[in-house]
C-alpha cells in the first residue's frame, strides 16, 4: 500500500477517534440534523476506512491481523477504553472480511452470498438471534457492535459485526474481481444511510445486510451476469517465467474485452491475473509482455521471449512429455 494511502488511513482514523471521544461536547441540533450528519458525514467517513485499506485485502496476515485487533478490542473493553475498542472492533471485522474473501474463487461466489444472506438477516432481526440480543440483551449488542456517536449526546447509532464484515468483504470483492469499486462503495453507503433514517422514523431496528448486499449487486449486476454466463466455459492457462519464479497456472476467464482479459487462478486462495495492453500482471505485480493464444474452449497466456516467436505452451507440454517418455524407455 502506498505511503499517501497509509497517511490518509492514519489521519482519518485519528480524526474519527477524536470525534468519537468528544462527540458528547458538540452541538445538540435535533433529530433530523443528527440523522443527516450521521448518514452524510459520519457513515461515509468511517466506511472510507475500509476503502483506504483495500490494498491490504490480499496480505497473507489478514487473519492474524484481524484476530490481533479482536484481542485488542477485548482488552480495551475490559479497561474501559471505549474509543480504542470501537476502532479495534472495526479493524478486526474489516480484516476478517478480507480473509474470508481469500476463499472465494470468483465473483459468482460473492454474488451468491449477497443473494442469500439478506434473507438470513431479515429472519434473524425479526425472530432470530439478532432480535433476542437487541431486545433482551442490549448490552451485549452494544459491546460487539460498531458505535457511531450522535453529536451532543451519549447515544449512538450502531452497525452489527456482520454488517461491517460483509461491507468489507463485498467492497474487497469488487476490488479483487475487477468490478466497480467506487459505485459499490457509494451505493452501499447511501443504502445504509437510508436504512438508518427509515429505522429511526419507524422507531424499530431494521436489518442492514439487505442494504449492503444490494449495494454490491446493483452497481455490478451486468458484470456479475457476464461472469456467470462465462463461468466454467472459458478456462485459461498462464504460462511462463516471471522475474522471480516460473509459473504455470490454470485459471478462469472472468472478463474479456477487446483491450483486457481478467483471469482468476484456480489455486486456493486464488490469485488475480490481468492482461492489458499486451502486458501481464499477477496480483497487481507486473510480470512482462505476453501474447494471448485463443483456443477452442479458452485462452492461453504466454510470455514474449527474446526470440521472434514464443513457444505455445501446449506444444511445450507435449515436448516435455515426449522427453520424459524417452528417458523412461532408456532406463
Amino acid at each position: 500500500m502506498s505511503r499517501p494511502r497509509w497517511a490518509a488511513l492514519a489521519a482519518l482514523t485519528a480524526a474519527l477517534g477524536l470525534y468519537t471521544a468528544g462527540a458528547d461536547r458538540l452541538w445538540e441540533a435535533g433529530r433530523w440534523p443528527d440523522l443527516l450528519f450521521i448518514t452524510l458525514v459520519l457513515f461515509p467517513a468511517t466506511l472510507a476506512v475500509i476503502w483506504l485499506a483495500l490494498p491490504l485485502y490480499s496480505h497473507r496476515a489478514t487473519i492474524w491481523t484481524g484476530l490481533g485487533f479482536a484481542a485488542l478490542a477485548v482488552v480495551a473493553h475490559v479497561t474501559d477504553l471505549d474509543v480504542i475498542g470501537n476502532f479495534a472492533k472495526l479493524y478486526a471485522l474489516v480484516f476478517l472480511g478480507f480473509w474470508f474473501l481469500t476463499w472465494f474463487e470468483n465473483a459468482i461466489w460473492s454474488a451468491l452470498i449477497a443473494v442469500i444472506i439478506p434473507w438470513v438477516d431479515v429472519i434473524s432481526v425479526w425472530r432470530g438471534p439478532t432480535n433476542y440480543v437487541t431486545e433482551k440483551q442490549p448490552d451485549v449488542f452494544s459491546d460487539v457492535s460498531i458505535a457511531f456517536r450522535v453529536p451532543g449526546e451519549f447515544g449512538t447509532a450502531n452497525l452489527g459485526p456482520p454488517d461491517v464484515l460483509f461491507f468489507a468483504l463485498f467492497l474487497a470483492s469488487a476490488h479483487r474481481f475487477g468490478l466497480r469499486v467506487a459505485p459499490t462503495w457509494v451505493v452501499t453507503t447511501a443504502l445504509l444511510g437510508t436504512t438508518l433514517i427509515v429505522s429511526s422514523l419507524a422507531d424499530e431496528g431494521l436489518p442492514a445486510l439487505p442494504a449492503i448486499c444490494l449495494g454490491f449487486l446493483l452497481p455490478n449486476a451486468d458484470l456479475l451476469w457476464t461472469a456467470l454466463r462465462r463461468q466454467g466455459r472459458a478456462p485459461g492457462r498462464i504460462y511462463g517465467r516471471g522475474l522471480d519464479d516460473f509459473y504455470d497456472l490454470d485459471a478462469d476467464v472472468i472478463e474479456r474485452t477487446a483491450s483486457r482479459i481478467f483471469l482468476l487462478t484456480r489455486e486456493r486462495p486464488p490469485r488475480t491475473a490481468l492482461v492489458e495492453a499486451g502486458r501481464l500482471a499477477i496480483d497487481g505485480i507486473a510480470v512482462g509482455d505476453v501474447e494471448v493464444h485463443d483456443l477452442e474452449h479458452g485462452v492461453v497466456v504466454v510470455p514474449l521471449g527474446e526470440t521472434e516467436h514464443s513457444v505455445h505452451p501446449e506444444q511445450q507440454a507435449a515436448d516435455e512429455a515426449k522427453i520424459e517418455r524417452l528417458k523412461r524407455e532408456r532406463r
